[in-house]
């Protein structure tokens, strides 16, 4: 072997030795314990902190930067028991769970778990200025960190009958694995003009606008204990791994209003399967999660009549209660697509589903789509549909370039 090899072998091998010991001696964060609380906003490498698709974990080489941000007004970095006067902090991997800061001028080394916000950090909702579904409006929701906007999913929303049509995500295989925590509140922001979607909801303001609708007494037959209204999430707050993100899913651009047998039976249902099906898969897709249609309700003469949770000031209904809820699935890179379709509301006979299930169910009929098991309660339905079914049906998406079945 000639000098020149020699010396070339030996530079490969230190080269390989001392990436061993950068990973060796690197940082391995978990989801359950090594976060803190109130959770900042993670940034890697220009994007969302996630963890690794296959084990669930976040590795980091020794020295990485993470980026630590706690975002909104009054909103700071604490270090340990010292609140900083930053909104924006970087620290270094050191080893294992510990950390340092980058800046010389605050020399602080600890755990990443003592690292927290002095409040949640503050997500916000931004007009894109673009247009969807004809004319409505394209919102952003994330957080804005030093004028630069991190978006987490985008929301079509209609501003004459307060309802979001569809929102836009990205699911990747790493959304099977979810740091816990307290579920937040729901925010309304200026979305809603002076409608406090919060009252809405309420148990007495459901029944007085099915009392309103329906007439007196009907609004005891529908709306129960265990059948009511719920805030049904459009992305749902699973899709998110780390806590800063699923808290940006708690807006009511983000929601619909959906009946519980519903929300906790088949739509359930589909959101785990559809991460777990993703993760097994390993790439991501884009998923459009929307609302469409009125549904409606028996009057007290047996007359349906479409429901809404609010009237505005020329007494319009405002709000509508969804007769669909719907997930188009796109694999962009494949061009591939599916439609899983779920009918809002338990109450509807046999004859009244065959005539709203507007396409012939995929999912029944072929067995490679045996990852998704329905959870129907109390005389829910859902069903499936090629992407050509569904846009014949449903026309508010934007044109997908589709060529085959995703499954």
């Amino acid at each position: 072997m000639s000098k020149f090899n020699v010396q070339l072998a030996f530079i490969i091998f230190f080269f390989v030795l001392k990436l061993c010991n950068e990973v060796d001696g690197g940082c391995n964060i978990t989801l359950k314990n090594d976060f803190g609380n109130p959770s900042p906003v993670y940034l890697h490498n220009g994007a969302f902190l996630a963890p690794n698709a296959s084990t669930g974990a976040i590795l980091l080489r020794r020295s990485e930067t993470l980026e630590i941000a706690c975002p909104g007004d009054k909103k700071f970095v604490v270090l340990g028991n010292i609140t900083t006067e930053y909104d924006l902090f970087s620290v270094k991997c050191v080893k294992d769970t510990t950390f340092r800061a980058t800046s010389t001028s605050s020399p602080w080394v600890g755990n990443l778990k003592d690292i927290r916000c002095n409040a949640p950090p503050w997500f916000m909702t931004e007009d894109t200025g673009a247009r969807c579904s004809g004319a409505h409006n394209l919102y952003r929701i994330g957080y804005k960190i030093r004028g630069k906007f991190y978006d987490l999913y985008e929301a079509c929303f209609d501003k004459a009958l307060l309802r979001t049509v569809y929102v836009k995500e990205l699911l990747g295989p790493e959304s099977k694995y979810i740091e816990l925590g307290r579920r937040p509140s729901f925010v309304e922001g200026d979305i809603f003009g002076k409608v406090h979607m919060s009252r809405l909801y309420k148990m007495e303001n459901q029944k007085q606008r099915l009392k309103e609708i329906l007439g007196e007494g009907m609004e005891d037959k529908y709306v129960t204990k265990t059948q009511f209204l719920n805030r049904g999430h459009l992305a749902p707050r699973a899709d998110f791994p780390l806590r800063a993100q699923q808290r940006a899913s708690f807006h009511y651009i983000n929601s619909a209003p959906q009946w519980m047998r519903g929300n906790a039976g088949d739509w359930a249902a589909l959101e785990d399967a559809l991460r777990r099906r993703v993760h097994a898969n390993g790439a991501r897709v884009v998923v459009y999660t929307g609302a469409a249609g009125v549904c409606t309700l028996a009057d007290s003469r047996d007359v349906q009549r479409p429901l809404y949770l609010h009237v505005d000031e020329n007494n319009n209904g405002v709000v509508p209660v969804p007769l669909y809820f719907y997930k188009v699935v796109h694999d962009a890179a494949k061009h591939t697509a599916v439609a899983f379709i779920s009918i809002n509301s338990s109450y509807y006979n046999s004859s009244m589903i065959q005539k709203l299930a507007f396409c012939s169910d995929i999912c029944e009929q072929n067995p490679q789509f045996a990852w998704l098991r329905w959870r129907p309660k109390d005389g829910t339905h859902s069903f499936c549909c090629t992407y050509d079914d569904f846009v014949k049906n449903i026309h508010d998406l934007p044109k997908l370039n589709i060529k085959g079945l995703f499954y």
